[in-house]
């Protein structure tokens, strides 16, 4: 697949477009910025970048947020964002499959870029996960779960900044076996369906070792061999405990009669508790019904009839006699104490219920015979009794805590057997001739470009190494930034004829950002290099830094020019 071009157009309150970009469909397509080198000029905000970032959004990036964020002082340009939701603006990415008889296949990706915008392959509008997926099979032929549609792009489209590895290692958080996925899809050296499998498999037993370090953790589970041991300690003090209970076998005859003398004597001391808080209860009603009786007789009852007589003098016609009064007093006072004496009449029958229950039981206790018998035995076979049932729960908790962990360490182990069977069927031959192809290409632009053949290596047992899938023999850590970049553009170009010559389904397009720091002479030979692919390498640029190179040649390879009065989105 062959980018053809991207259109970029708002959709209110009309359709109009902003941008069309024609690119070439083989060799190089130039974004150029045209910014000038006077000091308050700058090529930064013009847009170069912006095209390639809407490429990779119409190529499933996530978030449109990308266009107007800079992640270096996590500021937004909200002229920009503004921009794009007012206008609804809209990128439509057309891709071309070039076939033999001259019947080219396009291919139209509309990618809405405002909050919440649609993505819509051909008259189709896709969610995310669809959208990635229709995308993988356009794009590699890719109907398996694994490698992701995005795992495999950013190896195609070079947006964010590079590190020293970036060649090799173009996604950030990624482990080594995703990474080794990627690669045999990639070099095409194990089959889709067991690719993916692999990958599957890999990620279970990524979360079966997570487990078992979670368990090391715990002080309760640590390891297996732990466990065991353990649990020996525990058998051996429970037939240590078992044995000694056996001893106080003599005692089973008494054991129920102890039992119940025990049980009895606890029943009594309840309930002389019980009539010791009655009595009380009773002593405090006596109190309260003598207090309102002293209440009831020793009324003021002169001043009382003063009271009376006073409200008498403001009030003509008062609905009560004094005498009333009176009698409506002791009234109150002597429902009080009905009250009160009803709840006496309770407690004493629940005092001569509970004291009848208490003399009953202790004439009881008098018939019990076994008196000779230490009870402080009965005692310590109930603690021997305790601990026994403590151990027995530890012994349940380590067989559990070992069970889980057998269970997590087969699955493991059933895993990795899965992934060796996998692995068989890897032909190491066949891996040797697929990267020996690449490599003829690899070092040959290495050599093109800085004088050096590097080589690219498959380590199949990078696992038992703990070491990355991929490395590159006699690249060497301190190296400048154009220099790696250099041999970045290397390596996909390389891959790029290499997949041609294998037959590979893959993006017959490369597309990089920020070779500014890359030598005059090493852009000159990547040019060169591009003229012979046959595929598509789109590059942004300041136009300052390939001013050495021919005219001619940048003049062909422009597909877009930008400035400071003529931005991307036509914003200033």
């Amino acid at each position: 697949m062959l980018i053809e071009k991207l259109i970029v157009r708002k959709t209110k309150p009309t359709i109009e477009v902003i941008r069309e970009v024609p690119f070439n469909l083989k060799g190089l397509s130039l974004i150029i910025d045209n910014t000038s080198d006077q000091a308050e000029d700058s090529g930064n905000n013009v847009g170069k970048t912006t095209a390639i970032k809407i490429i990779d959004l119409c190529l499933g990036a996530k978030s449109v947020r990308s266009l107007y964020y800079d992640t270096d002082t996590k500021s937004e340009n909200i002229d920009i964002k503004e921009f794009l939701n007012e206008n609804k603006v809209e990128a439509e990415l057309v891709l071309i499959q070039r076939k033999s008889n001259g019947n080219n296949k396009r291919i139209s990706i509309v990618r809405q870029l405002f909050y919440r915008g649609k993505r819509i392959i051909g008259d189709k509008e896709y969610t995310k996960e669809e959208f990635w997926e229709e995308l993988k099979i356009i794009l590699f032929g890719l109907k398996e779960p694994y490698p992701t549609l995005r795992q495999l792009i950013p190896k195609f489209v070079r947006v964010n900044d590079s590190t020293d590895e970036s060649m090799i290692k173009f996604i950030s958080n990624t482990s080594n076996d995703t990474y080794d996925t990627i690669y045999l899809f990639l070099f095409n050296i194990l089959k889709n369906d067991l690719l993916s499998e692999k990958d599957i498999l890999a990620t279970r037993l990524k979360a079966c070792e997570d487990k078992l370090k979670m368990y090391e953790k715990d002080v309760n589970i640590t390891s297996l061999d732990s466990l065991r041991q353990r649990k020996q300690l525990v058998e051996k003090e429970l037939k240590d405990f078992l044995k000694k209970r056996k001893e106080f076998d003599y005692m089973d005859t008494y054991k129920e009669e102890l039992e119940k003398k025990r049980t009895l004597t606890a029943r009594i001391n309840e309930l002389e508790e019980v009539v010791q808080l009655l009595e009380f209860d009773i002593k405090t009603i006596f109190k309260s019904i003598s207090k309102l009786r002293s209440e009831k007789s020793n009324v003021d009852l002169n001043r009382l009839e003063y009271l009376y007589n006073e409200a008498k003098a403001y009030i003509d016609n008062l609905d009560k006699t004094y005498k009333e009064v009176v009698n409506f007093h002791n009234t109150m006072i002597q429902n009080r104490i009905d009250f009160i004496n009803a709840q006496l009449d309770s407690k004493n029958s629940e005092l001569k219920r509970v004291i009848e229950e208490r003399d009953y039981l202790l004439e009881q206790k008098k018939d019990f015979t076994i008196e000779v018998l230490d009870e402080g035995l009965l005692e310590e076979l109930n603690v021997l009794s305790t601990k026994i049932e403590k151990l027995n729960v530890e012994k349940g908790e380590i067989n559990q805590a070992i069970k889980i962990l057998e269970g997590v360490e087969d699955e493991k182990s059933d895993i990795l057997t899965q992934i060796q069977e996998i692995n068989k069927q890897m032909d190491s031959e066949n891996i040797t001739q697929r990267i020996s192809v690449f490599n003829q290409y690899f070092s040959e632009y290495c050599r093109k470009l800085y004088g050096e053949k590097f080589l690219f290596v498959y380590n199949n047992k990078w696992k038992e190494q703990k070491k990355f899938p991929v490395s590159l023999d006699s690249f060497r850590g301190n190296v400048g930034t154009g220099m790696k970049k250099g041999v970045i553009v290397a390596f996909d170009l390389a891959y790029m004829k290499f997949a041609e010559e294998i037959g590979i389904k893959a993006p017959q397009f490369v597309i990089h950002d920020k070779l500014e720091n890359t030598h005059i002479n090493q852009l000159k030979t990547i040019f060169d290099l591009c003229q012979k692919i046959d595929g598509q390498y789109i590059i942004p640029i300041l136009r300052e830094r390939v001013s050495k190179v021919n005219a001619d040649l940048i003049e062909q390879a422009k597909v877009l020019e930008l400035s400071s009065d003529n931005k991307f989105f036509k914003i200033n």
